[in-house]
């Protein structure tokens, strides 16, 4: 069965999501495959954070699809119809960006770019930021050049837009110490479906703004060995999360995530010690 073609109109909605798998989308599945399958199906929406909602503010700007954004999000706006304080500090953060000759040149490629392809057999989308010619990398390391070990011998790049609270690391219940952020939120992971989609064994740079009071940024580059790593896990897994979405079997619940609270039903009564050792599981 042919799959249904990927649009700029179309690329979010129900039925893309459900014919293709995307980046966060497998990020899902690996945090809590219930809760993933749930909000698929629309039996679940996670709640909405400001967080997301600023870091699509941003993106926005950047790709010229900024109105479109506001009339989509009304939420952003105060009463009286002037940006809430969050959306006025990412207007902040936008002009920091701006100033920037680097980050100018890293967000300068072609716009949204959409692709498909395969992993593993499970169909992928994904779409690009800004993606980058050679000639333009050559420009870039040819100015800067502190950039060659990321663009020096490419035909081009794919650039991520990322607008974060701060660049620290974070800590990880899951490996019980701090870690990079770009670890814990899973961007080397998007890194690995955006290059394999791509094709062209493209490096992945995240151009990265902060939200903190005086906003800093960064371009950051992983490194194709990571990504590489990273890859071989999506191959692992994506065939198992597309058997979910197909209903082919099962999905496991986390039990621990906002949609299996919601969702649990008492099944035992525990020693009360065994919820500090699942804590740390």
């Amino acid at each position: 069965m042919s799959l249904p073609v990927v649009t700029a109109e179309n690329y979010y909605s129900p039925e893309m999501n459900m014919a293709y798998m995307g980046s966060t989308q497998f990020k899902a599945f690996e945090k809590c495959e219930a809760a993933a399958l749930a909000e698929l199906k629309g039996e679940y929406r996670p709640p909405s954070s400001a967080a997301l909602l600023v870091g699509g503010y941003i993106d926005a700007w950047f790709s010229g699809e900024l109105p479109l954004y506001q009339a989509q999000h009304p939420e952003i706006f105060k009463r009286d119809g002037t940006l809430k304080a969050e959306y006025v500090k990412a207007t902040e953060v936008v002009a920091r960006l701006q100033a920037d000759d680097l980050y100018s040149l890293l967000m300068s490629g072609k716009k949204q770019v959409i692709r498909t392809g395969e992993i593993a057999g499970v169909p992928f989308k994904i779409k690009i930021d800004s993606l980058l010619d050679g000639d333009t990398c050559k420009a870039i390391v040819q100015r800067f050049p502190n950039t060659a070990a990321a663009l020096g011998f490419c035909d081009g790049a794919i650039v991520d837009q990322k607008a974060m609270k701060d660049m620290a690391d974070v800590w990880s219940a899951e490996d019980h110490c701090k870690i990079p952020f770009i670890e814990f939120y899973g961007y080397d992971i998007q890194g690995a479906i955006y290059q394999a989609i791509e094709g062209n064994m493209l490096p992945f740079v995240l151009a990265v703004g902060t939200k903190e009071e005086s906003p800093d940024l960064g371009a950051l580059y992983i490194a194709d060995e990571d990504l590489a790593a990273k890859l071989a896990e999506v191959e692992d897994r994506a065939p198992r999360y597309q058997a979910i979405k197909e209903g082919r079997i099962q999905p496991t619940r986390c039990e621990h995530c906002d949609y299996c609270k919601a969702t649990k039903h008492l099944t035992a009564i525990l020693n009360y010690k065994e919820l500090a050792a699942d804590a740390w599981e």
